[in-house]
């Protein structure tokens, strides 16, 4: 089959390959939307504009910090995975868990809101990751830093990533590619476009890629995107996108755990391991994964964006959006050693003063989890903008009203025996040489029937004072409704059920007011220099239950009530100050200093069962623990010594921490107070250069590298694990002909860095060493 795939492919390129290029005068559709960015150099060292701030103004009129990264640095790298591509974005982390589900975390805050054309992918404000799509049909990838709920509604805390994906034009086009690489990767991508009929442009764009993977984790990736627009008449445009992913991904639970405590000889008392250690010689290349594992993502999604141009003065846009995600998911997900209070394995470890035996060559298999979600976006979006003048002074300005609606409906089958059965269901296994540990299959005995609702009212001017000075305004109040009704049963066991009634569902109202006000000062044509600040809110989506004690941030005890508000919704804002420098075409600088404050931290402080300062908890304990915050500055700098080359680097200094906290009789504020905040590194850098020789003997060659830095990153809230910090280096070398056939060696991980990265529980999950990838790739 692998053979027939490759074949087929070649045939597909080198029939495309033989198409002539023709030379046709073309523009590009919605110059003036929100919706696609103008005037972006390939090497993404110069961008005027960015949609994500949805004013057609300079970015350089901003308060507010950015960046933007073109697909061409992307496809130079062979790069078609978010995780990937935001390595080269300052203050940005991805979080990967269970094989495919992503988190996304800036300047110091996790569940950052995604964007898809401007539009909120509902998916990532829900306090759990998930699967993204692939970026070969994508434009750029632009990020807006700090708080921006005043333009995106509720959740958006350290900031945003908007996927811009490619629009239509009159000009007609072919990008063909194949690639193979290592462990049988292979990829495959056509995109095509230009005039259809009449004033409609078109773009359709489709991806296939299959990988047996480093440790056997087998995934394929099959994704479509076609999008239709144009001037409909000189005043009328519209914009049509379809789009569909299919995804298979391997599930991930990685070696076995490290060492949750000190590691002892029995024969002799002597330390064998400390606590956070590795056992040592593991074969990272190993895979401990059930046979019965698997993880599907299969999404479809749709827009229709029209638009009015009355004048310059008024511009009524209106985009609805439909959004169809079902996550199916099944792993058992917990490797842990066998132990027994007898002495008859060759270590121990100490809990408490009692010594429990541990065998460190055998594993039980546990914890099957098996859950599926299954999500109906609607969102749609008015909004009216334009240019004014009072007097002397210009305004740009933008009022808008959005809605969105979520249906999702989670399934889940944790029943041991009646949800999760077959012999799998007591599986042994070895450390040193994993084999399988039995079937096990699977159906759903519950569902949580959940419904969210959200309106949002918002205004925006930047007022040009003056040709040196613009201020900016900008107000949002958004009403948000939650309910849900968990625990609902399945009908036979599949995803269905029937509707529980009204007086079943939980629920939580609130309402919040967000705000900008920012001012940039341009001394010279060159410099913009600029301050803000910004403020956000976020629900905390928790209902009262009788077997939790609730615990305010001021470490009092409180009693809500069913139905009634538990706790306040967590609520900040951040001040910024910032300068970008732009000499010509050859140099750009961006620098920013940024301080985000958080208010109403909730944290779970026991769970029933715990033994709390030598209690047993007989309910469990959540509360809201006082305040954290996120300081730091980032810096990045783009220089273009020659034609064809461009040369980027960037850093991120980011300290986030608790910085208050009120005892309550279940926490000591020692245990969080100044701690760091989880899976948050403090220090990020990269570099990554591009080349192409534009003459002489050499024309047509290039060569790319990209060097990253990622510190050190705590995986809890006490601090006390960690992944380490690494450097990763890549390399490319590419050669482009004379018939627009262009031939490229990217090789990953040049160095062969040994590195974690993620991890489920204490089980981490090794990176993938050194790696190489070939590809032709053909475009006219």
């Amino acid at each position: 089959m692998r053979t027939k795939s490759i074949t087929l492919c070649a045939v597909l390129f080198g029939v495309l390959c033989t198409v002539q290029a023709q030379d046709q005068k073309g523009y590009t559709n919605f110059q003036d939307t929100t919706f696609h960015l103008d005037e972006i150099s390939i090497t993404g060292a110069q961008q005027k504009k960015v949609s994500v701030m949805k004013l057609d103004v300079p970015t350089s009129f901003l308060p507010v910090s950015t960046n933007s990264l073109p697909s061409k640095v992307l496809e130079n790298r062979g790069i078609r995975n978010i995780q990937d591509a935001v390595r080269f974005l300052p203050g940005v982390r991805v979080q990967t868990s269970y094989g495919a589900f992503q988190q996304i975390s800036i300047r110091g805050f996790d569940h950052s809101i995604v964007m898809v054309d401007g539009v909120r992918d509902e998916r990532s404000s829900i306090n759990n990751s998930y699967p993204f799509m692939d970026l070969s049909s994508i434009e750029s990838i632009e990020l807006l830093k700090g708080p921006a709920s005043v333009l995106y509604g509720q959740s958006a805390v350290g900031g945003v990533l908007n996927i811009v994906r490619k629009a239509p034009s009159e000009k007609q086009k072919v990008d063909a590619r194949i690639a193979y690489g290592s462990y049988y990767n292979l990829e495959t991508t056509l995109g095509f476009g230009g005039k259809l009929a009449g004033p409609l442009n078109y773009f359709a764009n489709f991806n296939y890629q299959t990988q047996e993977g480093w440790r056997d984790n087998a995934m394929r990736r099959l994704s479509g995107y076609v999008v239709l627009g144009g001037k409909l008449t000189q005043a009328d445009e519209l914009d049509i996108r379809i789009a569909a992913h299919r995804d298979y991904y391997p599930t991930e639970i990685g070696l076995p755990d490290v060492m949750a405590a000190d590691i002892y000889n029995t024969a002799d008392n002597s330390k064998y391991l400390s606590k956070g250690d590795m056992l040592p010689g593991l074969d990272r290349k190993a895979r401990y994964n059930s046979e019965s594992d698997f993880m599907y993502n299969r999404n479809f999604n749709a827009s229709l964006m029209w638009k009015h141009t009355f004048s310059d003065a008024a511009k009524l846009m209106n985009k609805f959006s439909y959004t169809n995600d079902d996550i199916d998911y099944f792993g058992t997900e917990d490797l842990a050693y066998l132990t027994s209070d007898k002495p008859i394995y060759p270590h121990y470890y100490m809990k408490g003063k009692t010594k429990v035996y541990i065998s460190l060559d055998s594993l039980h298999y546990d914890f099957p989890l098996r859950f599926s979600h299954m999500a109906q976006t609607y969102n749609n979006q008015l909004e009216l903008n334009g240019k004014f003048s009072t007097g002397n002074i210009k305004h740009n300005y933008l009022a808008g009203y959005s809605l969105i609606a979520l249906i999702r409906d989670t399934y889940s089958g944790y029943d041991l025996g009646k949800n999760v059965y077959g012999p799998g269901l007591t599986g042994r296994g070895t450390v040193r040489n994993p084999h399988s540990i039995g079937w096990m299959e699977t159906n759903f005995g519950k569902a949580s029937v959940q419904r969210t609702q959200m309106h949002g009212f918002y205004l925006q001017d930047l007022v040009e004072i003056s040709d040196k000075l613009k201020v900016l305004l900008a107000g949002r109040y958004d009403l948000y409704g939650y309910k849900r009704a968990a625990g609902v049963p399945t009908i036979n066991g599949q995803r269905s059920y029937e509707m529980p009634a009204d007086t079943l569902f939980d629920r939580v109202k609130t309402g919040a007011l967000t705000y900008r006000i920012g001012a940039v000062y341009l001394p010279v044509e060159q410099l913009s220099l600029y301050a803000s600040i910004g403020s956000y809110f976020k629900p905390i989506v928790s209902f009262y239950r009788d077997d939790v004690r609730y615990f305010d941030r001021h470490g009092k005890e409180f009693f809500p009530t069913k139905n009634g508000k538990v706790f306040d919704p967590e609520q900040g804002f951040q001040i910024e100050a910032g300068a970008r420098y732009t000499l010509a075409e050859k140099l750009e600088a961006n620098v920013s200093l940024f301080y985000i404050n958080k208010n109403n931290i909730q944290y779970t402080l026991g769970n029933k069962g715990d033994i709390v300062k030598g209690d047993t908890l007989g309910k469990a304990i959540l509360g809201q623990v006082g305040r954290m915050d996120s300081k730091g500055f980032d810096v990045e700098l783009t220089y273009k010594p020659i034609a064809g080359m461009s040369l980027t680097a960037g850093y991120g200094y980011t300290d986030a921490r608790v910085r208050e906290v009120a005892d309550n009789p279940y926490l000591e504020s020692y245990r969080l107070k100044g701690k760091q905040y989880a899976r948050i590194p403090k220090h990020t850098f990269y570099v990554y250069g591009d080349y192409e020789v534009a003459d002489r003997m050499l024309k047509g060659w290039g060569a790319n590298f990209d060097v990253t830095y990622q510190d050190k990153v705590f995986r809890n809230a006490d601090n006390t694990t960690s992944f380490d910090a690494y450097w990763l280096a890549n390399a490319g070398l590419s050669y482009r002909m004379k018939n627009n056939v262009r031939l490229a060696l990217n090789v990953n991980n040049l160095f062969d860095q040994d590195y974690f990265n993620q991890s489920l529980g204490n089980q981490f999950v090794p990176s993938m060493p050194r790696n190489f990838l070939l590809s032709a790739s053909y475009s006219f």
